[in-house]
């Protein structure tokens, strides 16, 4: 775990609402896994409003160019004030952080992403083709305006699905109704990685339970120190704790024993 001053390179927004946020950070680029997260603190200078750091999981590593980046939706004070920040300043930043996805040794895998959910599985994806496994990816959000269909996400994977749920891009319908529909492909596959808001992914995970797939799920949650001390993101699982740490334990889990309330 390193903590220290990253200087920005980007930071765009790649769609209403939603950035790319670029940083120069050599140390924490070796060591990124997919699927683990940093901790960002989103002000500047003595300003301590937010209070709290964002935790923010890996969207692309590029360990030649010592950089990393994470794509995030502008939802509060927090993200409001990250996407002022401008290349050149630095971003306080600790990681990398938690417990990422476990690759399986032969493919074909999927990848399931809903909304801003796409951000952790891009590079999870980028490590997989380069690993040689074959990847379906399905891809779902409200309408267009919310797909984030990342070029490098599109080139990695074996065949590509886009869902909305106004139809204005790809197949009209939920992504839960689409992965229903491509069921003969799913059922093929040795391991099912999946992110984006908890009813879509409880939903997933049942497509997967379903169909005999193991699967892994990376959980979102506020944190106030990122590494176990505080207990304050704790998620409900099947473990004998009954409770797990997301920072920690996570954030990615078994998604057999994640306990998604009542979503399953």
């Amino acid at each position: 775990m390193i903590t220290g001053e990253a200087r920005v390179v980007t930071n765009k927004e790649v769609k209403p609402g939603y950035y790319c946020l670029r940083l120069h950070a050599p140390q924490i680029a070796r060591m990124a896994l997919p699927g683990q997260f940093a901790l960002l603190r989103c002000t500047t200078g003595n300003a301590t409003d937010p209070l709290l750091r964002r935790p923010l999981s890996f969207h692309k590593v590029l360990r030649q160019l010592g950089e990393v980046s994470f794509l995030y939706q502008v939802k509060g004070k927090g993200t409001k004030e990250l996407s002022r920040f401008v290349p050149g300043q630095t971003v306080s930043v600790i990681g990398p952080l938690g417990r990422g996805f476990r690759l399986p040794s032969i493919g074909p895998i999927a990848v399931i992403a809903g909304g801003v959910g796409v951000a952790p599985l891009v590079y999870l994806a980028q490590m997989a083709n380069e690993q040689g496994l074959e990847i379906y990816t399905f891809l779902g959000a409200r309408s267009s305006d919310n797909l984030l269909a990342d070029p490098d996400l599109v080139a990695a994977s074996t065949s590509f699905f886009r869902a909305t749920d106004d139809g204005t891009q790809g197949f009209k319908g939920t992504i839960v109704e689409l992965l229903n529909q491509a069921a003969d492909q799913i059922t093929t596959c040795t391991a099912a990685y999946i992110c984006g808001p908890e009813p879509a992914m409880a939903a997933a995970v049942s497509v997967c339970k379903k169909l005999g797939v193991p699967c892994q799920v990376s959980i979102e949650s506020v944190m106030a120190c990122g590494v176990g001390a505080c207990l304050g993101c704790t998620c409900r699982t099947t473990r004998s704790t009954k409770y797990s740490r997301v920072c920690t334990e996570g954030p990615v889990f078994d998604g057999m024993e994640v306990i998604f309330d009542d979503h399953l």
